[in-house]
């Protein structure tokens, strides 16, 4: 249903420009016109529009964080628990703030040593970003994009939380380590400056490039994420909507993506190609127990479920339907990392919001 509010906002765009009078035309030294609209009042409107609705649609998801090393893989979550819009005009601030945690396996030399980090970081986040939205429709496609553009690097305040193991070698161990901070930092301090610098650098270049929310009208499908796809081109499908995309998980860690509607029941298939999991559905509300207990270094959160698997090699799980929203929650099982991907089909979540909101010639499957 969250995507009703965008298709308002179209329609309402569209009778307007039927009912007011073009204006004049600019004369040719004038800035080219934004795709949205010309009329700077309608912006506004759009602005506080979204402003009012776009939180509702972040805040308390769980996203998937990629290793910068293999873009296309999982390997931790960002949980997004503050959202904060305001607009001055067509101008907006976007304020985020949240935890999470992401698998770093880094080795650094310094001061004539080396040291290893091989575990889950826990961090938390807060980010600013200020820009402008702007909206679009393309008519073939039936795809409208609202995209959030910053018009400056984004502030990211990031901080790990909890210490950080270190593995120390060589010249680093024996002669650093007994000198202290006399000559050079401690193996732990260098790896939080590691930790930290490498975070930073991560969620900044992933904000920086904004937000979109994309909807195929045909189906109703709607995909938040950050970027900024091409007019009529939907966002690409992430995690828990294909299974092209693989989740790693190691043994004491823990994957929660969601949540998503399920007032028709949930449909997943697993697959997994090295090691075992077990993939549950939980209420996002006992989700955010799981999310806070594992922040506090505790893996053995015991939560109702809805419903739950075992993939060893290939699975399905379905649930019956329920009015709360649904958060994907998967531990390793056998205490060995793994490797899974599942996928919840398209139609099916499409349905879940709505289903489709215009009528068109054929349901053509949404551009990926």
């Amino acid at each position: 249903m969250h995507a009703i509010w965008f298709v308002a906002v179209l329609a309402t765009l569209g009778a307007c420009k039927r009912d007011v009078v073009p204006p004049p035309e600019p004369p040719k030294s004038a800035a080219p016109l934004r795709s949205a609209s010309g009329d700077s009042d309608l912006r506004v409107m759009l602005s506080e529009l979204a402003s009012s609705k776009a939180c509702a649609m972040i805040r308390g998801g769980f996203h998937g964080l990629r290793a910068s090393e293999h873009p296309d893989v999982v390997t931790g979550v960002l949980w997004i628990r503050e959202c904060q819009i305001t607009n001055v005009g067509p101008r907006v601030k976007f304020r985020i703030a949240g935890n999470g945690w992401s698998w770093i396996d880094e080795t650094s030399s310094k001061a004539g040593g080396t040291f290893a980090v091989r575990q889950y970081v826990r961090f938390s986040i807060a980010a600013t970003i200020r820009g402008e939205l702007d909206i679009a429709y393309d008519r073939s496609a039936h795809v409208a994009s609202l995209w959030f553009t910053p018009d400056k690097d984004p502030e990211v305040d990031f901080k790990t939380i909890g210490g950080i193991d270190v593995d120390s070698k060589g010249v680093w161990s024996s002669v650093v380590g007994a000198l202290g901070t006399a000559f050079a930092s401690s193996p732990e301090d260098a790896a939080l400056e590691l930790a930290t610098s490498q975070g930073t650098q991560d969620l900044s270049a992933k904000l920086e490039n904004g937000l979109a929310v994309t909807i195929n009208l045909c189906t109703g499908l709607t995909r938040v994420h950050l970027g900024r796809p091409a007019k009529g081109e939907m966002g690409i499908a992430d995690v828990g909507e294909t299974r092209r995309v693989f989740v790693e998980l190691e043994p004491d860690g823990v994957m929660l993506i969601g949540p998503q509607a399920a007032g028709d029941g949930m449909t997943l298939r697993a697959t997994a190609t090295r090691g075992a999991v077990k993939l549950s559905l939980v209420c996002a509300k006992h989700a955010a127990t799981v999310a806070s207990e594992f922040m506090e270094g505790r893996t053995k959160s015991n939560v109702p479920t809805l419903g739950s698997v075992e993939v060893r090699t290939q699975a399905r799980l379905a649930i019956e339907p329920t009015t709360c929203p649904v958060v994907v929650v998967v531990s390793p099982l056998e205490h060995a990392p793994a490797r899974f991907a599942w996928e919840r089909p398209t139609a099916e979540i499409a349905r879940s919001t709505g289903g489709p909101l215009i009528n068109c010639p054929s349901n053509r499957p949404p551009r990926r």
